[in-house]
C-alpha cells in the first residue's frame, strides 16, 4: 500500500506543481467570465454609430419614417445606426446617385446604402443593400427586420388601420418556454452541449496523458526500474489514480467557478441584459463529477492498454484511434439526447457504458430521466469499469516490458491467459 501511496503522489505532485496545469486551470474561469461579458460589454459599451444611406424612389417619406424609427428604436441591435435619406423623384439619374453613394461607401463615408425602389410596396417587392464584402451579417438582419415591421405597419395603415393601433397589431408574440413543474427553461440545451463536450475533451485529454506516461516510461526504461520494487498492477493502478487525481482537481475548481458564475448571472450585473447564463444546479455538477471519474477510469485503462501495447508515440498514435473513435460515437449522436431525450434510443444508448457520462449527462441537462435509469447506467458503468481494470492489468503486466513491433489480437488474447 505504501508503494502504492509513493506512485500515485509523485503522479499527482509532478503534474500538478507544473507551471501549465496552475495555468490552464486558474485562466480558464477566467475564460469562462469573458465569454459571458465579452458580449455584454460590447453590446453595451462599444455599440459603433453606422452610416446608411436611403435611396428612396418611393417619394414617401412616411414609410422611411418608420424604417428609421423601427432600425433607431432597436436597442437589441449590436450597432448605432443612422439613416440618412436621399429622394429620388421619377426622371432623375438614378445610376447617377448611386455611383456617388458607392463613391462615398468605397471612402469609409458610409458603411453601406439601399436602394428603395418604387415597386417595394408590391407583394413581392425587394430592395438591395450595397456594402463592402457580405460579411455584415448582423447589419443584414437588423435592416431585415426594420424593413419588413415598416412594410407591414405600412400595409396595415393602407387597409384602414389606424396608425395609432399599427405598432400594437404587429408586435409578435414572446415564448417562454417551461417544464412541467411550471418552472422557466434556463438555456438547458446549450447547457448540455457545453457540459458533455468538456466531459469529452477532459476524458480524452487525460486518458492520452495516461497512455503518453506509459510509453514514456518505456521508452526511457525506467519502467524495468520501477517494476524491480512494485509489482505492474500497482504502477497501472497507481498511474490511473494520481491522473486522475489531477484531472479531478481540476474539474473541482472548474466546478465551483461554474456555480459561482451562474450566481454572478442572476445578480445586479447581468440582470437587465439579455445575455443569460445558463444556471447550473448542484445537482448536475455531481452528476457531471461522477460521470467524469467513471468515464476516465474506464476510457484511461483502456489508454493504458493501448500505451503497454505500443513502444513509440508514433504507433501509440495509430493504436489509440479506436478508443477516440468509441468516444467520439456518443457526440455524434448527441442530437438524438437533445431532440428526444426520453426516446427507446436514448435511453439505450444512455445505458452502454461507453457512451453513458455523455449520453446521460446530456439528457439529465435537458430533462430529467427516471432515477432507476440513471442507477442502472452507474452500475453498468462500474462493472465496465472493473472489467477493463482487469483486462488493463493482464495486458498491462505483459506488455509494459515488451518492445518491437505491436502485439496481434491472437498475441493479446495469449496474454490475458498469462495467471
Amino acid at each position: 500500500m505504501d508503494k502504492l501511496k509513493a506512485i500515485i503522489k509523485r503522479e499527482y505532485l509532478t503534474r500538478v506543481r507544473a507551471k501549465s496545469f496552475i495555468l490552464w486551470t486558474a485562466l480558464s474561469p477566467l475564460l469562462m467570465l469573458g465569454l459571458v461579458l465579452a458580449p455584454l460589454l460590447l453590446v453595451r459599451g462599444f455599440r459603433q454609430q453606422q452610416i446608411i444611406s436611403i435611396l428612396d424612389q418611393t417619394n414617401d417619406a412616411a414609410f422611411y419614417e418608420r424604417v428609421r424609427q423601427a432600425l433607431v428604436a432597436d436597442e437589441n441591435s449590436f450597432d448605432r445606426y443612422e439613416l440618412r435619406r436621399e429622394g429620388a423623384p421619377n426622371g432623375e439619374d438614378v445610376e447617377a446617385r448611386q455611383r456617388r453613394l458607392n463613391e462615398q461607401l468605397v471612402k469609409g463615408e458610409i458603411v453601406g446604402y439601399v436602394i428603395m425602389p418604387a415597386d417595394v410596396f408590391a407583394p413581392h417587392g425587394k430592395i438591395a443593400f450595397y456594402t463592402k464584402g457580405f460579411g455584415a451579417f448582423a447589419r443584414n438582419a437588423d435592416l431585415k427586420k426594420a424593413f419588413n415591421a415598416a412594410i407591414i405597419e405600412w400595409r396595415l395603415a393602407k387597409e384602414g388601420v389606424e396608425p395609432a393601433r399599427v405598432s400594437e397589431l404587429i408586435k409578435g408574440v414572446r415564448i417562454e418556454t417551461l417544464d412541467e413543474r411550471g418552472e422557466r427553461d434556463s438555456k438547458a440545451f446549450w447547457l448540455s452541449f457545453a457540459l458533455v463536450v468538456l466531459l469529452y475533451i477532459m476524458i480524452w485529454l487525460y486518458g492520452l496523458m495516461v497512455m503518453q506516461g506509459v510509453v514514456e516510461e518505456k521508452q526511457s526504461r525506467i519502467v524495468e526500474v520501477l517494476l524491480s520494487s512494485v509489482k505492474p498492477f500497482q504502477l497501472m493502478l497507481g498511474k490511473l489514480i494520481g491522473i486522475g487525481l489531477v484531472s479531478l482537481t481540476q474539474v473541482i475548481v472548474w466546478s465551483l467557478s461554474s456555480l459561482a458564475l451562474s450566481l454572478l448571472s442572476a445578480g445586479p450585473l447581468l440582470a437587465t441584459s439579455s445575455i443569460k447564463v445558463p444556471q447550473i444546479s448542484t445537482t448536475q455538477i455531481v452528476f457531471f463529477v461522477v460521470y467524469f471519474v467513471l468515464g476516465y477510469f474506464l476510457y484511461s485503462s483502456i489508454f493504458a492498454i493501448v500505451g503497454a501495447m505500443v513502444s513509440t508515440e508514433a504507433d501509440a498514435q495509430q493504436a489509440q484511434a479506436p478508443v477516440t473513435f468509441a468516444l467520439i460515437i456518443p457526440l455524434v449522436l448527441l442530437p438524438l439526447a437533445l431532440r428526444n431525450p426520453n426516446s427507446l434510443v436514448t435511453t439505450i444508448l444512455s445505458l452502454v457504458p461507453f457512451f453513458s457520462p455523455i449520453m446521460m449527462l446530456a439528457r439529465m441537462t435537458i430533462h430529467q430521466p427516471p432515477w432507476w435509469q440513471i442507477a442502472l447506467s452507474l452500475v453498468l458503468m462500474i462493472g465496465a469499469l472493473f472489467g477493463a481494470i482487469w483486462t488493463a492489468a493482464k495486458i498491462y503486466r505483459v506488455g509494459v516490458l515488451m518492445y518491437g513491433k505491436p502485439p496481434t489480437l491472437p498475441e493479446l488474447a495469449k496474454w490475458l491467459k498469462y495467471s
